[in-house]
């Protein structure tokens, strides 16, 4: 039986995604929390990023992964290397005691890692999905993050690892 798995991701479509499909696809005993509410992203700021660990702790998380995205939002500097943003962000935030705090890189967004469900998503981000499930609209809209998921969602295709680098890595590190 697997450990509790705790999660801090970045904003409330990240959250969706993996309450909504990862859930109940892969780990069911997943806590997640997000850094930011209705927009905003403390996935930046050192004591909110303790306070979730601490309550993911509190609730017998054994491993806590802290997802950011290779194509972030919440800063204005960009990386293009997995490794250095990881490098950057790990001595930015100063988690205590965190041997059991892993620190994994979404590459793009993690609408690439749905994207995986067609196609090598490694270069891919949100605007390549979301321009996707526009073109199959009848009525031409603009989708948001919401509706992105739910066309996800709706589609009952699974992601697949080999078709990207980082949610290959995020399995790895789960023992999957």
């Amino acid at each position: 039986m697997m450990s509790k798995i705790g999660l801090l991701v970045e904003g409330d479509s990240d959250k969706l995604f993996f309450e909504s499909y990862f859930k109940p696809h892969f780990i069911r005993d997943l806590k997640v929390r997000t850094s930011g509410t209705k927009g905003t992203c403390k996935i930046l700021n050192s004591k909110t990023v303790e306070s979730h660990v601490k309550a993911l702790r509190l609730q017998k998380c054994t491993k806590i992964f802290i997802l950011i995205d290779l194509k972030t939002q919440c800063d204005t500097t960009t990386y293009e290397c997995i490794k250095k943003l990881k490098d950057w962000y790990k001595s930015k935030i100063k988690i205590s005691n965190d041997e059991d705090v892993i620190v994994s890189v979404v590459s793009k967004d993690i609408e690439a890692w749905m994207m995986s469900a067609w196609e090598n998503s490694d270069n891919k981000s949100k605007s390549n999905l979301k321009r996707k499930f526009e073109s199959e609209l009848i009525k031409k809209k603009s989708l948001n993050e919401k509706e992105i998921f739910k066309k996800f969602n709706t589609s009952k295709k699974p992601i697949k690892r080999e078709n990207n680098k980082s949610l290959d890595y995020f399995f790895e590190k789960l023992g999957l």
